[in-house]
């Protein structure tokens, strides 16, 4: 049971379960302190992403070797094909089935939110998609020239990093889902 609840996706899905439980009950006064902690909580989290996004890719991605390319030619492949079709989907979703679906706002009784008082801006270190190329080619150039050192390097950042989403994400994690939950 220990080693169920020490895996990072339990412990993950177990945050999402009490930010839920917490904004669902959460009143007035609660939502006063939480709306900082939730603005703060969001901030680090955004901060966190693209470190997260390069410290799992480039280091997946160098250990392919001299398959790298061939994979991730697949992959690549495979996510924009897989993309067309889910448009294509969405498409036709939206025009077939939506319209015949009875959907009325439900608006009244809704509160509004306490005015926030303390904002601070924790700016993430690159964008996502940047982060992405960035770890693709990192992992490409590794894998290439078969470089021992680099590829040690990302793992000991992937390491680090999967300590950053244990010890620091996973505990803002509930407080960052507290408020879209809420009755507010």
């Amino acid at each position: 049971m220990k080693k169920v609840i020490k895996n990072t996706v339990v412990q993950l899905l177990l945050a999402v379960a009490v930010g839920i439980g917490l904004g669902l009950t959460a009143g007035e006064p609660v939502m006063k302190i939480i709306l900082p902690v939730r603005q703060i909580s969001g901030q680090v989290i955004f901060f966190l992403v693209p470190l997260i996004i390069f410290g799992f890719v480039a280091p997946s991605i160098a250990s392919l070797k001299s398959k790298a390319s061939r994979i991730l030619l697949f992959a690549f492949a495979l996510a924009y094909f897989s993309s067309i079709g889910a448009a294509f989907f969405g498409m036709a979703v939206g025009t077939e089935v939506i319209p015949w679906l009875n959907i009325s706002p439900v608006t009244e009784g809704l509160r509004s939110l306490p005015v926030q008082v303390f904002i601070l801006e924790i700016p993430p270190v690159m964008g996502v998609m940047s982060a992405l190329v960035l770890s693709v080619f990192v992992g490409l150039s590794a894998a290439w020239t078969d470089s021992r050192n680099v590829i040690r390097l990302l793992h000991s950042f992937q390491e680090m990093v999967l300590s950053l989403v244990r010890k620091i994400l996973l505990p803002v994690l509930p407080f960052f889902l507290l408020l879209p939950i809420s009755v507010y």
